[in-house]
């Protein structure tokens, strides 16, 4: 309760922008010190997965909590593509990355889909919070006044992608789009086989992203006790302990 009226106080006074500016510098700073490690175990395991050198694509980098710590990580030699369509988001993610001296991460502010288009996006308010976390793709059928809504571009990754060298490692978060996302991601998968990690909601989207990705070599695996476990289909269909993992 403390937390929402503080959250609620900030939003009013400094507007959607200034309380970002201000959440994420505070979030940045506690897991940077080492804190929350039990909340967020997949965001501390990129120290075991990311080396120096890696070349990495940030999907749905938000305001840059994963991006930071894959840029510090990956060194002055690796590389973030962070993708971030919602203008609001990417303004606060270039506070960040300059306040934080991240000099390896392009920002590319798009979505990415099946058509070069353009797209409207909405950000969900729950119990008078603003859920940045939220933000998704709308359409007619989700399409709520309750959600802050904004206009954004769609490209088609394997195009957006095409010059692409090296890819090392895929983190996506796009609240159920993936479905939607990775079948014209494939071609620059298939190309790396790079490190997968997803937050996947529902066992149908879990089970057509294993079935996508299955021909070309993957397994599925979940963080248990700070180790990658390989999953049973029906274990990877039924996984919601947190984010799902695809390796070769």
């Amino acid at each position: 309760m403390i937390e929402k009226t503080i959250r609620t106080f900030l939003l009013k006074i400094f507007g959607l922008e200034g309380y970002l500016s201000i959440v994420s510098d505070i979030y940045l700073r506690i897991t940077n010190g080492g804190l929350l490690k039990n909340k967020y175990p997949e965001l501390f395991y990129l120290k075991k997965i990311i080396k120096p050198g890696f070349v990495n694509i940030d999907i749905g980098a938000n305001v840059g909590y994963y991006s930071t710590n894959i840029s510090k990580l990956s060194g002055a030699n690796g590389k973030v593509f962070a993708i971030e369509p919602v203008p609001l988001f990417a303004n606060v993610f270039k506070r960040n990355a300059h306040k934080f001296a991240l000099k390896n991460i392009t920002l590319l502010q798009t979505a990415l889909g099946a058509e070069n288009t353009k797209i409207k996006m909405g950000t969900p308010v729950i119990d008078g919070v603003f859920r940045h976390g939220l933000t998704h793709v709308l359409d007619s059928k989700n399409d709520n006044s309750a959600f802050e809504t904004f206009e954004a571009e769609m490209k088609i990754p394997d195009e957006l992608f095409i010059n692409l060298s090296q890819l090392d490692f895929i983190k996506c978060d796009v609240e159920g789009y993936e479905i939607q996302l990775f079948p014209h991601l494939l071609n620059t998968i298939e190309k790396f086989k790079p490190l997968i990690q997803i937050e996947i909601s529902t066992a149908e989207n879990r089970k057509f992203i294993l079935n996508l990705l299955k021909p070309i070599g993957y397994k599925a695996f979940g963080l248990l006790n700070n180790n990658l476990t390989l999953l049973s289909n029906a274990e990877c269909e039924n996984y919601t302990l947190g984010d799902l993992y695809f390796k070769i």
